[in-house]
């Protein structure tokens, strides 16, 4: 299971974009984590333990720019890593509505991880009411920009993955 080094170049450049342009597409505080988008656009095409590993690379990155406890974004992007690619080809089709549903469920799941996460090692408020406060909004904010990059980039997505042509030439037809 070789990760070539384009993948890691994705994720540095990702991680320059999201600390220079983050706070321009902040909407109350919160911004979309373009390092999530990139392990999902990645495990859908790559299966579901590559998917881990592109998720353990993104959560490193991730954990460098936030500044907090380390691996806690590492351990939360690889399940979702693999949780996607596990259900990349099954179910998402690299669909618009399937991948909104997709990156929100899974980008949720990640969110509530990390509360969950933070809850036993800092205290703090409830799990549920901090879970709504922040992990709704940002997967909401992450579906809807997720689908936006995929939209753009699904070109270069199909060429990673010979089963996303057919899927998309069955989606036009349809």
């Amino acid at each position: 299971m070789n990760l070539k080094v384009p993948s890691i170049l994705i994720f540095l450049a990702m991680a320059v974009i999201q600390a220079s342009l983050g706070d321009l597409v902040s909407v109350y505080g919160i911004k979309p984590s373009f390092i999530f988008i990139v392990v999902y656009a990645l495990s859908v095409t790559g299966g579901e333990w590559k998917g881990l590993l592109y998720g353990c690379m993104g959560g490193v990155v991730e954990d460098c720019l936030s500044g907090g406890y380390s691996g806690l974004f590492m351990s939360a992007y690889a399940i979702s890593g693999f949780l996607a690619g596990k259900a990349g080809k099954k179910l998402f089709n690299i669909g618009e509505s399937a991948n909104f549903a997709g990156i929100f469920v899974l980008s949720f799941v990640s969110g509530v991880y990390v509360t969950l996460i933070m809850h036993n090692l800092q205290g703090g408020s409830g799990i549920v009411s901090g879970a709504f406060r922040f992990a709704l909004p940002q997967a909401l904010y992450n579906a809807v920009a997720g689908v936006f990059f995929l939209w753009i980039f699904k070109e270069q997505l199909s060429r990673r993955a010979p089963w996303l042509k057919v899927i998309r030439q069955l989606q036009v037809r349809f």
